[in-house]
C-alpha cells in the first residue's frame, strides 16, 4: 500500500499477488512529476514483471525529463526489447500499461494493452478502450458485452509493451479534468476482470479515506476469486477547489471521451454496442439505449490464466477459420454422404455381377 498526498492530489495505489505465484504487476506513483502508472506484465515464466518494472522505470524517467507520455511508453516498448538483448529478463516478456500524467485538476491518459482508466463522478466511466481479441469483436457488434465478459479468449491482448514493432505499436489516448470529489482509477485486469461494474461502484462512493477504498478493492478481487495478479491506483483531485480556464476555441477539451457508462442508480450501461439490445429498433441518429447490468456466473476458481498476446496477422487467421468453419462442415457432410452412396453403388454392381455364380456354386 502506498497513499501520497499534497495540495493538488490524494494518490493511493495497493497490489496482491492473487492467485499467481509471484506479481508480475508494478506500479508507480510521484506526485512530483503529476505521473500515476499500472503495468501489468505479460509472459509468466518469460519475467514479465520485469518487463512491467522496467516500463514504469521509463515512464518516470522520460516525463521527468520531456513531458510527453506517449513518446515515454513508446521508449518504454524500445527499452524493455532492448533489455532482453542486455540479459535482463528473458525473450518474450511483455507488459500492459495505463498512465495518467496531471496538470493540476486536468489529465492526459494513454495505454497499451487491456489496464483500464476508470472516472467515478456519480457514476462509473470506462475511459480506456481494451487492445483485446475481445474488444475488437465487441466495438464490430458481433458479441455482447454479457458475452464479453466470460468470452474463453477474454485474455488474448492483440498490443503490448515489448513485444510490439515501433510502427505497430498503438498507443491509446484520452484526456479530461477531474472535478471536486471525482475519482480516478487506473487498474490492471485482475481487478477489471472479476469485480462488476457495481461493486466497484458502491466501494469508490464510499465515505471512507481513499487508501481504505483502494485496498478494499484489492481485497474484494481476490475473495471474489480472482485468479491474476490484482493492482489499483486511485487519485482525487485535492486542491483549492479553483479550476482553470478551458482552453480557447475548445469547450470541450477537459471532457474525456468515454467507452461507456455505469449508472449505479438505475443498474444501466449507457453507450454499449447495438447488439447488447437484441430486438430494439433503433435510428440511425438515436442514441443508445440503456442496456441492464449483466449477470455474473459464480464459478469455482480454476488455475490461473495467462494473459496471451496475439498478432494481428493472428486475428485474421482466427475470424477466417470462424468463417471458413460453417462451409467446412457442410462439404464434410456431402463428402460421407457421397461416399455411403459410392459403396452402396459399388455393392449392388458387385452382387449383379457376382451374385448369380455364387448362387449356382451354392447349388
Amino acid at each position: 500500500m502506498k497513499q501520497q498526498a499534497d495540495a493538488r492530489w490524494l494518490t493511493c495505489g495497493a497490489t496482491d499477488v492473487g492467485r499467481r505465484e509471484h506479481n508480475e504487476d508494478a506500479f508507480f506513483v510521484d506526485d512530483a512529476l503529476g505521473l500515476m502508472v499500472v503495468a501489468d506484465g505479460v509472459g509468466g515464466h518469460q519475467a514479465g514483471e520485469v518487463a512491467s518494472l522496467v516500463t514504469c522505470e521509463v515512464l518516470a524517467r522520460d516525463v521527468h525529463g520531456i513531458g510527453d507520455l506517449e513518446g515515454a511508453i513508446r521508449s518504454a516498448n524500445l527499452e524493455v526489447r532492448d533489455a532482453v538483448a542486455a540479459g535482463r529478463g528473458k525473450a518474450g516478456m511483455a507488459t500492459t500499461v495505463v498512465a495518467a500524467q496531471f496538470d493540476g485538476p486536468r489529465y492526459e491518459l494513454a495505454w497499451v494493452g487491456d489496464s483500464r482508466a476508470y472516472l467515478w463522478d456519480g457514476q462509473l466511466k470506462l475511459l480506456t478502450r481494451d487492445h483485446s481479441y475481445v474488444e475488437a469483436l465487441l466495438e464490430k457488434g458481433q458479441i455482447t458485452f454479457a458475452e464479453a465478459r466470460h468470452h474463453p479468449r477474454k485474455n488474448v491482448i492483440v498490443q503490448a509493451i515489448g513485444l510490439q514493432d515501433e510502427d505497430k505499436l498503438r498507443v491509446g489516448s484520452n484526456r479530461g479534468q477531474l472535478q471536486a470529489d471525482d475519482i480516478l482509477v487506473l487498474c490492471s485486469d485482475g481487478l477489471s476482470d472479476v469485480i462488476d461494474c457495481d461493486r466497484l461502484a458502491a466501494i469508490l462512493a464510499q465515505d471512507q479515506p481513499l487508501e481504505q477504498r483502494c485496498q478494499q478493492l484489492v481485497q474484494t478481487a481476490v475473495s471474489n476469486g480472482g485468479r491474476d495478479n490484482v493492482t489499483v491506483v486511485l487519485v482525487q483531485w485535492a486542491g483549492n477547489g479553483s479550476q482553470p480556464e478551458p482552453e480557447a476555441g475548445d469547450d470541450t477539451a477537459m471532457e474525456p471521451n468515454v467507452v461507456w457508462r455505469y449508472d449505479p442508480a438505475t443498474g444501466d450501461y449507457h453507450g454499449l454496442p447495438e447488439l447488447v439490445q437484441p430486438g430494439l429498433p433503433v435510428a440511425d441518429d438515436a442514441p443508445a439505449a440503456a442496456a441492464p447490468a449483466p449477470r455474473r456466473a459464480r464459478v469455482a476458481p480454476r488455475a490461473p490464466e495467462a494473459t496471451q498476446m496475439m498478432s494481428a496477422d493472428e486475428m485474421s487467421e482466427l475470424r477466417r477459420v470462424a468463417l471458413e468453419l460453417p462451409a467446412k462442415k457442410r462439404r464434410r457432410r456431402i463428402l460421407t454422404l457421397a461416399l455411403i452412396a459410392l459403396l452402396a453403388v459399388s455393392a449392388a454392381a458387385a452382387w449383379f455381377v457376382f451374385g448369380p455364380f455364387v448362387g449356382a456354386w451354392g447349388s
